[in-house]
């Protein structure tokens, strides 16, 4: 989590600022960022197998918080299939204009998450 969420704070830095290397280092990350959401999913998935009949009921605050969680994820993802491709339109001399929205939407949710966790691993 600390590489995908720490990456995507410099990539949007990078990107408001206009930066000759965004293109290059926004590539470099959309191969991480995808590693560590395939590992963050089958560590979640695992852990949902593991511990799914013992876990609180949606309807209760840790079970609301954890279904907001799952969600969030699910958004995450449905973002950051529109935002690779755009990277590598980049990469090809196409319009990075979006980027910086697409990397800041991405911090954004990935604090929501972020923050969800904490209040899950706490409550």
């Amino acid at each position: 989590m600390a590489a995908t969420f720490g990456g995507a704070i410099l990539v949007t830095w990078l990107a408001l600022r206009r930066d000759d290397h965004l293109v290059a280092l926004a590539v470099r990350y959309e191969q991480v960022f995808w590693a560590g959401v395939g590992i963050l999913v089958m560590t979640g998935v695992g852990n949902l197998g593991a511990f799914g009949l013992g876990l609180p009921a949606p309807s209760t605050t840790w079970g609301a918080n954890f279904t907001a969680k799952l969600l969030f994820v699910a958004a995450l993802v449905a973002l950051s299939l529109p935002r690779s491709i755009l990277v590598v339109r980049s990469a090809a001399g196409g319009d990075r204009r979006p980027l910086p929205f697409l990397y800041g939407a991405t911090v954004a949710i990935l604090a929501v998450i972020v923050a969800l966790a904490t209040l899950l691993a706490h409550g």
